[in-house]
């Protein structure tokens, strides 16, 4: 009999003491405990001997005819539930864990001993003999991602999976960003640029072990261009045609030049898709997608996500064998310590944990590709329609009185949605607020006027839970600064999932929200403007988007690399005068880890490349 079902027995004990509690004490007989254990009298012999044995409870036998014995519990139902919890948890059954302390409603103070606990459990594992290495490595992280299918991505987590688990037909250099082969091997164009043509690598394989073909490609891209799965920057994509010229070879026209299409090509969003994965189950395939990436997913339910290096895969196989993210919801909350493991520290706590410092620098700290920014509601009547109350609403929002004192966490004025393009924008405003009324943009403190008028009826504002929750935090900490002024703003905070619906955005007078990008800046604009699950395209007027159409459409024809760049910024920096969207602070993200990691860096999802990590093996 294991400890499971041992603990069943003790459990059962509740019938005699109504509790279990340390120190409480009950006369009994073995034919009642019969009763209660539903067995016979010598097999509650020896189940009490085991009981007494592990230290659960205690066994006074009854001395003479009809003395009753005495049984007294010397530990607590939680307790046992959270030894339980550990034991499955160390054997790799982590969710068995998690339901043992659900079935038994276990109190805020056993599942916060429990999640201390699991610290210790976190960080690179290794399992070896004289001929083998087992490296994994395990990670806490706060929710579930049931849906890691490349072209539902919106989140910067799961564009991080999306390169771990897909590959793409080109790629970005680490060195300077530049475009260069991937799945295929080599592309041309012609004069135009209306024709391009994708010579395929053989032998890439899937991770179904089925050879990635022409076919693949077409299936993908006649997916990302189809309005199924609503507006993206692919639909704006003028495809005339996509054909397979043999297995290895595909040809693409176009309606008119396109010279943003190779970079579009090295976005995860483009990730390479199976044609067998269209006879799956949407669901089926989002928890369990298969593509060609140097991991796949062997795990993936409310409790845990496992990935496992994929042998095959054609760059090379990973080093590190196993990826385990054991899902507590508690950390979204808790702050996770730096602390010592067996005399280790902990090799890698990726910067979107939050974490104490402990008087130790990170090893790592960069400024988010990506910034929080709000938008307004521009398609329906209202105060918003007045750009001088807009001002006003931006003044009030000032990243630096917002975020004072809220965490430990370092903030940055955002005037982009790109940091590097920030500081850029940051000059441009400097000469700015000397000639012009842009002043509401710096985001120094200054003395807050009074609201150009107060709107008769209360406006909503539209923001989702993330780790730590501080846009909740921040979302209400503008509330009350707009309700010093009788401006009254109703907070409402969704779980990302509904955050994302049209209806609860169209709905929503001002969103607060985050913008993921990548180093794919143009693109990552792009996809921003065009997605109609993005807050920013849903909330402008029509007159303003139909302007804003304009200027994409000069940025997708603009040969020159430089001058598509410089547009690109021009038509951010528009948006935002026009108050249109208010760009609000970029964040400093901070990494730990110990010199037993090779190939640590962080990628522009705040996540370290799980195929580039190994151990160092003299320093396990």
């Amino acid at each position: 009999m294991n400890l499971l079902q041992l603990s069943e027995h003790f459990f059962n004990l509740k019938k005699l003491f109504g509790k279990l509690e340390p120190q409480i004490s009950q006369k009994t007989t073995l034919q009642e405990l019969g009763t209660v254990w539903n067995c016979t009298p010598r097999n509650v012999k020896w189940i009490v001997r085991r009981l007494s044995t592990i230290g659960w409870i205690a066994w006074s036998p009854g001395r003479g005819r009809g003395n009753r014995s005495t049984l007294t519990i010397l530990t607590s139902e939680a307790e046992v539930v959270l030894t339980l919890a550990q034991e499955a948890t160390s054997k790799g059954r982590f969710h068995d864990g998690i339901r043992l302390l659900e079935e038994h409603d276990a109190d805020d103070i056993t599942r916060g001993r429990f999640v201390h606990w699991l610290e210790g459990q976190y960080g690179y594992r290794v399992d070896k003999t004289e001929n083998y290495q087992l490296d994994t490595l395990r990670l806490p992280f706060y929710r579930s991602m049931p849906n890691l299918d490349p072209i539902f991505t919106l989140r910067r987590t799961e564009w991080h999976m999306a390169r771990q688990l897909f590959d793409t037909l080109l790629t970005m250099s680490d060195d300077n960003n530049e475009i260069i082969p991937h799945v295929a091997y080599y592309w041309e164009t012609d004069n135009m640029e209306t024709t391009w043509t994708f010579y395929i690598r053989k032998g890439i394989l899937f991770h179904d072990n089925s050879e990635l073909h022409a076919k693949d490609v077409v299936y993908t891209l006649k997916r990302l261009t189809s309005t199924d799965f609503g507006r993206t920057e692919w639909t704006e994509l003028p495809l005339d045609r996509i054909r397979a010229l043999g297995p290895y070879c595909v040809e693409i026209k176009l309606k008119r030049p396109y010279h943003l299409l190779p970079q579009l090509f090295a976005s995860p969003r483009a990730s390479i898709l199976p044609l067998s994965s269209s006879k799956l189950s949407p669901g089926e395939f989002a928890r369990f997608p298969i593509g060609s990436g140097p991991f796949r997913v062997i795990e993936n339910d409310n409790f845990q996500i496992i990935l496992e290096a994929f042998p095959a895969y054609f760059s090379g196989r990973a080093q590190l064998d196993r990826v385990e993210l054991w899902i507590i919801p508690e950390t979204r909350y808790r702050p996770l310590p730096i602390k010592e493991m067996a005399g280790d520290t902990l090799p890698y706590i990726h910067p979107f944990q939050l974490h104490t410092r402990n008087n130790r620098p990170p090893d790592i700290e960069k400024v988010e590709a990506g910034c929080t920014y709000m938008t307004f509601q521009l398609n329906k009547p209202g105060p918003l329609k007045s750009s001088d109350f807009r001002r006003w609403l931006c003044l009030a929002a000032n990243p630096q009185r917002m975020n004072a004192g809220l965490n430990d966490h370092t903030y940055s004025a955002a005037y982009s949605f790109l940091p590097e393009w920030s500081l850029i924008a940051d000059r441009m405003l400097e000469h700015e607020c000397m000639n012009d009324d842009h002043s509401y943009l710096k985001t120094e403190p200054t003395f807050l006027v009074p609201p150009p008028f107060q709107p008769e009826q209360s406006l909503s504002l539209l923001t989702y839970h993330i780790l730590g929750d501080s846009l909740e935090r921040n979302a209400r900490w503008f509330s009350e600064q707009c309700a010093e002024y009788g401006i009254k703003i109703n907070v409402e905070v969704r779980d990302y999932e509904e955050f994302i619906r049209p209806e609860i955005i169209d709905a929503a007078d001002l969103v607060l929200a985050n913008a993921v990008v990548d180093d794919n800046s143009v693109i990552s604009f792009l996809r921003l403007m065009f997605d109609d699950r993005h807050v920013v395209r849903r909330h402008l007027s029509p007159e303003i988007y139909e302007h804003l159409h304009i200027r994409l459409r000069m940025i997708e024809s603009e040969p020159d690399v430089n001058k598509r760049i410089q547009k690109t910024q021009e038509t951010e920096q528009w948006l935002r005068n026009t108050r249109a969207v208010f760009f609000l602070y970029h964040l400093n993200q901070t990494t730990y880890y110990d010199n037993r990691l090779i190939g640590m860096q962080t990628n522009a999802y705040g996540w370290a490349d799980f195929y580039r990590l190994a151990l160092r093996p003299y320093l396990i």
